[in-house]
């Protein structure tokens, strides 16, 4: 039956509830279930609906856990997860990281190693927050580099560049959710090349990446970070132990499992997608064709394979020490999966209510179009900044974003930009947040205090934010070239890090 209105009903009580919980997983339950009682309501005597709605839900979630996409991302997840476990059990991340090391031999040298670690561990945010914060933080304190940068940068860098890598543990949790989006909006796209396309519009990842960049180049630093840099700077030269960095073979143990992962699967999902497609066909349109589900599957699958073998072979790790490594990392993941497949059945009961079609008629001629980017990248970064989750915020609102973004403005860039809006809204929250779990372990990885952590980057995450609004949303929304946003944004960044900061002595 029509629901109207109500059909709004269980995002609103999944967003509400974990804010007002933080309990993430109690919160999808809950409003899962009400789209359940929804779905029955007229259907069944009001004594029976909320057992009827519990049943709905039931078989729901049965549907999703056994369909063979999610199956095959769940599986690529794991497996990513799994070869992170083994390659820092064996060493070879940490070597991989060392060989950056020997090149930084002054304070701007240990900030932009520091920043490229972040860029080459891509391929999962709490990997690179714990490995590189551990890795670098001799090198910080040798070039007197406060704790408080040092966990700014990690953070800064991780979930940016996990949340655009095209592979990473993030890639098949954010096509997952923009493929049920597509679907909800009707639309035949493959979820992968959606993701492609809408790189340009993660305006927040991008310029915070650049804005590191430019921080660690130039050495300019602004309010509290400015005074934590010049107490770190202030003390005496700090005497560090000197380390044995991993030899150059070890690290290999790291570079050709990652180096597999991304090479195997774009080749698999090539291979795939060229049949019945015209010879000549564009890299675009071949990745779309293919399923690029079982191409990360596969690939990740031999990548784990292949860090076991080099695991041994190089760094004598032996199999059961890899098997309790592979483990521990995979645990890591286990209220992320949760929260995952509670947001298929959320996803699917959403749409079966019904509810793009009632925003359609609702806001397709009440918003104006140009502001849905700004207006979704604001209630993201909220919604991420109170749960402390950026997978929690992209289950909840890129269901109904999607496809409220073809709906307002379906021959523009603007279900592009607001596909992006979530995804990096959700970074911008995280980075605010005192409770996010890459929060939590870049103060860990670093050895800082969390609450020093929080203030000394949440200026920077503002100004960022800011840039990212004002060259990347709003504009892009008014019709402005992506290449000219980006292109403001970058020198944006740039420009507030030249005349809001000051060099530390």
């Amino acid at each position: 039956m029509e629901v109207g209105a109500l059909s709004l009903l269980p995002a609103v009580v999944a967003i509400g509830c974990c804010l007002a919980t933080r309990k993430v997983i109690t919160s999808l339950l809950v409003a899962t279930w009400l789209a359940g009682a929804l779905l029955v309501l007229g259907q069944v005597p009001a004594w029976q609906v909320p057992f009827a709605g519990a049943a709905r839900v039931a078989s729901s979630m049965w549907e999703a856990g056994t369909d063979s996409f999610h199956v095959q991302i769940l599986m690529f997840t794991i497996f990513v997860a799994a070869m992170v476990g083994v390659m820092s059990a064996s060493g070879s991340t940490r070597a991989m990281v060392g060989l950056l090391e020997r090149r930084a031999r002054s304070r701007p040298g240990g900030m932009i190693a520091t920043w490229i670690a972040g860029l080459l561990v891509f391929f999962d945010d709490y990997a690179n927050c714990l490995v590189v914060g551990s890795a670098m933080r001799p090198l910080a304190d040798r070039h007197r580099i406060s704790r408080e940068k040092l966990a700014y940068i990690v953070d800064s860098t991780a979930a940016p560049i996990a949340s655009l890598a095209p592979i990473s543990t993030w890639i098949g949790y954010e096509v997952l959710l923009l493929t049920q989006g597509l679907q909800s909006a009707g639309i035949e796209k493959d979820g992968y090349l959606f993701f492609v396309e809408g790189l340009g519009y993660r305006f927040y990842s991008l310029f915070t990446i650049v804005f590191v960049g430019a921080i660690a180049i130039t050495g300019r630093d602004f309010g509290p970070m400015a005074e934590a840099e010049k107490r770190a700077g202030s003390r005496g030269p700090t005497k560090v132990a000197a380390e044995d960095i991993p030899a150059g073979r070890v690290a290999t143990g790291a570079v050709l499992p990652i180096a597999t992962l991304l090479g195997l699967a774009l080749w698999l999902m090539w291979d795939a997608g060229r049949e019945g497609l015209p010879a000549g066909a564009p890299l675009f349109e071949i990745l779309g064709n293919a399923d690029s589900a079982a191409a990360m599957f596969q690939a990740s699958a031999a990548a784990l394979v292949l860090s076991i073998v080099l695991g041994r072979l190089l760094g004598g790790l032996r199999g059961s020490v890899a098997a309790r490594a592979a483990m521990g990392s995979v645990r890591h993941l286990g209220v992320a999966l949760v929260v995952l497949f509670c947001a298929w059945t959320l996803g699917g009961a959403i749409d079966d209510l019904g509810a793009a079609g009632y925003l359609k008629g609702l806001l397709a001629s009440a918003l104006p179009a140009w502001s849905l980017p700004t207006i979704v990248f604001l209630l993201s970064a909220v919604t991420a900044f109170a749960t402390g989750s950026s997978f929690t915020t992209m289950a909840i609102l890129i269901p109904m974003a999607v496809p409220l973004g073809f709906a307002i403005s379906p021959d523009s860039v603007i279900h592009l930009a607001t596909a992006g809006a979530v995804l990096t809204g959700a970074c911008w929250g995280d980075h605010c947040s005192p409770i996010s779990d890459t929060t939590v372990l870049s103060s860990i990885g670093a050895d800082c205090d969390l609450v020093d952590h929080v203030k000394t980057q949440m200026p920077y995450a503002l100004v960022c934010g800011a840039i990212s609004i004002f060259a990347g949303s709003l504009p892009v929304g008014l019709g402005v070239p992506l290449w000219i946003c980006l292109l403001v944004g970058t020198l944006g960044c740039i420009g507030a890090v030249r005349f809001l900061g000051r060099s530390v002595p």
